[in-house]
C-alpha cells in the first residue's frame, strides 16, 4: 500500500505520523509525573543541604525524565519509524540519527512542561495549584492509558487508515517533529544537509537552556510547595479504633483521603473503565461467540474487564505495604506489635481499594451490555473470588525481601527493583489466574460443535462460584502465610 505512494511529502510525512507519539510521551510523563519528581523526590532535602550547585537537584530529576521519555518514546515510535526507513530505502548511516529525532521530539515538550510547573509553583503556589496540579496529573496519566490500550487493541484495517490519512493530512506538524521528520526523510534520500542536524539540535539547546531558568529557581519553588503542603480535609475530636489492624487500614484509608490527586485519580479512572467497556476492548470475540448464551458470554467479557482494570491498578496497591511507606516504616520496626497484624490492616485496606475497579466494571456491564440481575450477581461472585487471589499474589510479591527491603530511613532507593517487582507481580497474577484461561479455551473448544444454552449457564455457574471461592481462599491464605514471613523478615533488626 504505502510502496504506490509517491511524492516528495510522503516520506517525512510518514515519518512524522510515527514520530507524533513522542510529543504524547513527553506530555504525559511531563504531566503525571512532573509534581512528585519536582517537589516530592526524597533526595531533594539531601541535595538542598549539599555544598553542591542549587541546580544540580532539578538538573538530575530532569535527566531522569529525559532517560524515561526517551526509553517510552523509543519502543513506541521506533519500530514504526524504522519500518518506513526500510521501505525508502534509507542507507545505514540513516538509522543513526532514530535517537537524535526521538530525543528532538521528546525533550524541548519535556523541559517546557517541567519549567512551567516550576515557575507555577514559585508564584503561585497553594492548595488549590496543587489541588489543579494533582487533577491534571491524574488525566494525563488516564488519557496516555486510555490510547495506549485503544491502539494497542485496534485492528488492522484502523490502524491502516490512519497511516494513510497522516500521508493525506494537510495540517502542520508540531515543529519539532517536523524538523525531526525532515531531517530523516532527507538522510533517507541522500540529500542531508548540516542544516537540517543543526535545526534539530537547535531545538535541543533550546530546551536545555528553557529547563536552565526553571532550575534556577526551583529550591524557591520548593520552599513554596513545603510551605502549602496541608491536608485538603481534616477531620479533628475522632477516636481511632483500639485494634491495631483497624488503625492501620483507617491509616491507609486516611492517606487516600488526603491526596487530592488519588481521589481524581480514582474518578478518572471510572472514566477509563467506561471508556475500555464502550469500544469493546478485549472483548469482541467474546461477545462474537454466538453458540454461546447471552448470559455467559456477558459473564465472560465483564470477567476480562474485571482482570484488566485489576491489572492496571495492581501494582500501586502492592506499593502500600512497603514500597510507598517510607515514612512510617522506623515507626513498624521500633512498635512491639505483631508485623501480622501490621500487614492484615494493610490488605484489609487495600481489598476495599479493589471494589472499586469491581464496581465499576460492574456499572460499565450493566450500562453497555444491559446485562441481567441472575448475570450480574453471578459475575460479582466470582469476581469477589478473584479479588482474594489478588489480595494473595500481592501479600507475596509486595512483601518479598529481595525487592521489597527499605533502607535504614524506610525508603526503597529508586531502581530496577520497582520494575523488576512490576513484572513479578503481573506475571504471577496471570499465572494465578491461568485455571480461569484454560476453562474459557476448553469452553470455546467445546462451542465449535455444541452450543452452550441459558439453561446450561444457569446450571453450570454455581459449581464454577463454588470452585472459584476455594480456590480465591486456597491462594489467599496462602499469600498472606507467605506474606507474613516476609513482612516478619522487612521489619527484624538487621
Amino acid at each position: 500500500l504505502l510502496g504506490g505512494r509517491a511524492g516528495e511529502a510522503t516520506l517525512p510525512r510518514l515519518l512524522g505520523y510515527g514520530l507524533l507519539t513522542c510529543p504524547m510521551v513527553a506530555t504525559w510523563l511531563g504531566l503525571a509525573t512532573a509534581q512528585k519528581q519536582l517537589f516530592e523526590t526524597p533526595e531533594l532535602m539531601l541535595w538542598r543541604q549539599a555544598p553542591i550547585s542549587s541546580i544540580a537537584g532539578p538538573l538530575q530529576i530532569f535527566v531522569r525524565a529525559v532517560f524515561l521519555s526517551t526509553i517510552w518514546s523509543t519502543a513506541l515510535a521506533a519500530p514504526f519509524v524504522v519500518a518506513v526507513m526500510q521501505r525508502s530505502p534509507a542507507p545505514w548511516p540513516a538509522y543513526a540519527l532514530i535517537p537524535i529525532a526521538v530525543i528532538t521530539c521528546t525533550v524541548p515538550l519535556l523541559a517546557t512542561l517541567l519549567t512551567v510547573q516550576i515557575l507555577m509553583v514559585r508564584f503561585l503556589a497553594g492548595r488549590w495549584l496543587r489541588l489543579i496540579l494533582s487533577g491534571v496529573a491524574a488525566l494525563a496519566s488516564v488519557a496516555f492509558t486510555i490510547w495506549l490500550l485503544l491502539n494497542l487493541f485496534s485492528t488492522g484495517s484502523d490502524r491502516i487508515e490512519e497511516v494513510v490519512a497522516a500521508t493525506e493530512m494537510s495540517e502542520r506538524m508540531p515543529m519539532t517533529v517536523n524538523a525531526a521528520a525532515t531531517m530523516l526523510a532527507h538522510a533517507c534520500n541522500r540529500t542531508l544537509q548540516p542544516g537540517h542536524l543543526l535545526n534539530a539540535l537547535l531545538w535541543l539547546a533550546g530546551s536545555l537552556a528553557l529547563f536552565g531558568v526553571g532550575a534556577s529557581i526551583h529550591s524557591r519553588a520548593h520552599e513554596r510547595y513545603i510551605e502549602a503542603n496541608r491536608p485538603i480535609w481534616r477531620r479533628s475530636n475522632h477516636r481511632w479504633p483500639t485494634s491495631l489492624a483497624s488503625n492501620v487500614r483507617k491509616k491507609e484509608l486516611a492517606q487516600v483521603l488526603q491526596q487530592p490527586g488519588a481521589l481524581i485519580g480514582f474518578l478518572l479512572f471510572a472514566v477509563l473503565v467506561f471508556v475500555l467497556a464502550n469500544e469493546r476492548v478485549l472483548v469482541s470475540n467474546i461477545l462474537s461467540q454466538s453458540r454461546i448464551a447471552h448470559a455467559g458470554r456477558d459473564i465472560a467479557a465483564m470477567l476480562t474487564w474485571w482482570f484488566l482494570a485489576v491489572l492496571l491498578v495492581l501494582y500501586a496497591h502492592m506499593g502500600r505495604l512497603a514500597l510507598w511507606d517510607g515514612a512510617q516504616w522506623p515507626l513498624y520496626m521500633a512498635s512491639p506489635a505483631k508485623p501480622g497484624w501490621i500487614l492484615r490492616g494493610k490488605l484489609q485496606a487495600i481489598a476495599a481499594l479493589l471494589m472499586w475497579p469491581l464496581l465499576l466494571v460492574a456499572c460499565a456491564g450493566a450500562y453497555t451490555l444491559d446485562v441481567d440481575l441472575q448475570s450480574m450477581l453471578w459475575f460479582l461472585g466470582v469476581a469477589l473470588a478473584g479479588t482474594l487471589v489478588a489480595l494473595g499474589v500481592v501479600a507475596v510479591v509486595g512483601t518479598w525481601p529481595r525487592l521489597m527491603r527499605p533502607d535504614a530511613e524506610g525508603q526503597i532507593l529508586q531502581g530496577g527493583k520497582s520494575f523488576v517487582a512490576a513484572m513479578v507481580m503481573v506475571t504471577a497474577f496471570q499465572a494465578a489466574l491461568m485455571p480461569a484461561f484454560y476453562l474459557w479455551v476448553r469452553v470455546t473448544q467445546h462451542v465449535q460443535s455444541n452450543r452452550i444454552t441459558a439453561y446450561q449457564v444457569g446450571t453450570v455457574m454455581p459449581w464454577i462460584l463454588g470452585a472459584a471461592i476455594l480456590y480465591g481462599l486456597l491462594v489467599g491464605a496462602l499469600g498472606l502465610w507467605i506474606g507474613g514471613r516476609n513482612y516478619r523478615r522487612l521489619l527484624a533488626p538487621r
